[in-house]
């Protein structure tokens, strides 16, 4: 198995759905996510819906107290909570740069998973690119 994220896994092609599938998916399974649709389909609810979408971009990815995994399930929560609606489902998307190890990737999707699970919350779709390499 290879060690690193490579440019071909954000490809579509059979990269991106091992990666999906040998990755990310088993920290998400749920019914939703079944057939791996670009877009979830939801029950019908009474009331208003509250949705927003967020992005992190931090560094380092593990800090004291958590990590991006962290960061990015709780600020959701916290951002529809704030709203007043109580947090069901969430969306994801990952840019993943060229390089990155899997293991730290791992790490991440399963902090992801942990976070989303006390949460109470379903990740019901989501969508993986790989970038090159930063430049700096």
């Amino acid at each position: 198995m290879k060690k690193r994220i490579m440019i071909e896994d954000g490809s579509g092609g059979r990269e991106a759905r091992d990666l999906i599938n040998g990755i990310i998916l088993p920290e998400f399974l749920n019914p939703h996510l079944a057939g791996l649709p670009d877009a979830a389909v939801l029950p019908a609810m009474e009331g208003r819906i509250a949705l927003t979408t967020d992005s992190f971009v931090v560094t380092p990815l593990f800090f004291p107290g958590g990590d991006i995994g962290k960061l990015a399930i709780c600020g959701t929560v916290n951002d529809l909570a704030v709203a007043g609606a109580k947090p069901l489902y969430l969306t994801c998307s990952f840019i993943i740069e060229e390089g990155l190890e899997i293991e730290t990737l791992k790490q991440i999707i399963s902090s992801m998973g942990d976070w989303a699970r006390r949460a109470g919350v379903l990740i019901v779709t989501g969508d993986t690119k790989e970038i090159g390499r930063a430049h700096v």
